[in-house]
């Protein structure tokens, strides 16, 4: 009787077995991971399109111009009374703000995939503010992100230094 079980179950096993086999195409698997691996690498493109988009936005919006508005300042005084300066940092979190958009920056001007971790102090200043940071900077999305810190400086609502490294980051 046993021997009967142990060969219907090793029966059962190999007719199992040889069915999902023979339906699994080499070539037809081929395909499918090329095109998962591709939909993954656009996925990737699309999102750092994406970002760039954003930083330039925000750019142009801390720029003072409008989309659409055919050049014209968006926040531009009304007629006649003169020209104010668009664009200067006037608040700590414009400070902030500006001196993170400007650290990852630099990070990406220097090579590397930069985004802006932390802000670990906000210091007031007579003339502006010093804003510290993390950095999280890799050479491309597969490396491990080093963390690097970053000071800058606003005076006179301009970020006017960024310096970025391993000899700022505070851990």
């Amino acid at each position: 009787m046993k021997k009967l079980v142990l060969l219907s179950a090793v029966a059962a096993m190999v007719s199992g077995s040889a069915a999902p086999a023979q339906v699994v195409d080499p070539a037809l698997s081929r395909d499918i991971g090329r095109a998962v691996g591709q939909a993954a690498v656009a996925a990737e493109r699309a999102a750092a399109e994406a970002r760039i988009a954003a930083r330039e936005a925000m750019r142009a919006a801390r720029q003072g111009y409008a989309e659409g508005v055919a050049g014209a300042y968006a926040d531009a005084p009304p007629p006649g009374a003169g020209y104010g300066r668009p664009g200067l940092i006037g608040t700590e979190d414009q400070a902030v703000d500006a001196c993170a958009m400007a650290a990852e920056d630099r990070g990406y001007g220097e090579g590397y995939r930069a985004t802006v971790r932390d802000i670990e102090g906000v210091n007031r200043r007579p003339d502006g503010w010093d804003v510290d940071g993390v950095l999280d900077a890799r050479r491309s999305w597969r490396d491990e992100p080093a963390a690097w810190g970053f000071r800058c400086e606003v005076r006179h609502g301009q970020v006017v230094n960024v310096d970025i490294g391993h000899d700022y980051a505070r851990r």
